[in-house]
């Protein structure tokens, strides 16, 4: 596969893809990086923030090392279709660096290097990262106790938040790692019960939270204020007002008020009936 082929397949635009292909690393630099990548991540991501033009460096270097790691989901016999779903992430975090920057390039280096080491796969609408949880999890009907294996869901930015694609995504999952986890958990804005107070039950970010039982918010978190008007200010009322959502989470917060980051717990199928 080329690299190309790699980013046409993610969906990337062409401006994008000719940028890639006009960025040169040496085989050198190169393999040097694939080695710092496996032995002292740490390392790696200092490294890269001392390139030059690192953003379209560290986009080029992770696209390259994408179209490597590919052999190893085709041995592990993972459809492609999940392949190219899985990074479309870069695409996704490119466009957000091109709207943040103007360039073409990569920010969040320390998550996009997740899908390169097979640590999290997209599945229809959403992603899904195992883990073991590392603080028990008790709700009014159960408790997941510490060490417990759940897949961690992830809300890429890419589209509306249908119901019907979500539980799709969830039913993908449960066949994609079969029994190797207990429960779906999140923490997002996305599943704030305070988000009660601002849309109505037909909203898609309203069913979406109802598929989770509640077990706690974070504060102080803005991460509503980051994902919706896309960058945090400290003047609120400069906030922009182009959506319903906006307005309506533009008022919340002048109002003093705050969504925080909601914690919830979704069971599998079979131990949900």
């Amino acid at each position: 596969m080329t690299m190309r082929e790699f980013c046409e397949k993610i969906g990337m635009d062409e401006a994008s893809i000719q940028q890639v292909e006009q960025f040169s690393i040496e085989d050198t630099v190169y393999t040097s990086y694939k080695r710092a990548f496996q032995e002292d991540k740490k390392r790696f991501f200092a490294r890269l923030k001392e390139e030059e033009n690192w953003h379209v460096f560290a986009l080029v270097l992770y696209i390259r090392m994408a179209v490597e790691v590919y052999e190893t989901f085709q041995e592990k016999e993972i459809a492609d279709q999940v392949y190219f779903d899985t990074f479309s992430d870069f695409r996704i975090w490119n466009e957000e660096c091109k709207k943040k920057y103007g360039i073409c390039g990569l920010t969040e280096c320390e998550w996009l290097s997740l899908p390169l080491e097979l640590k999290i796969f997209r599945l229809g609408r959403l992603q899904f990262e195992p883990i073991r949880l590392e603080k028990a999890i008790e709700t009014e009907k159960y408790t997941l106790p510490e060490g417990t294996k759940v897949l961690n869901v992830h809300i890429p930015e890419d589209g509306r938040l249908d119901i019907e694609t979500c539980l799709d995504a969830f039913e993908r999952a449960e066949n994609f790692f079969q029994e190797t986890f207990e429960a779906f958990v999140c923490e997002s804005w996305l599943v704030s019960p305070k988000l009660k107070e601002l849309l109505g039950e037909d909203s898609n970010i309203i069913k979406f939270m109802g598929l989770f039982e509640n077990y706690g918010i974070v504060y102080p978190f803005r991460q509503a204020e980051q994902r919706v008007f896309g960058a945090i200010r400290e003047q609120k009322e400069e906030y922009p007002e182009h959506t319903s959502l906006q307005r309506a989470l533009k008022k919340y917060v002048l109002d003093g008020k705050e969504p925080g980051m909601g914690q919830g717990v979704r069971l599998r199928a079979e131990k949900r009936s």
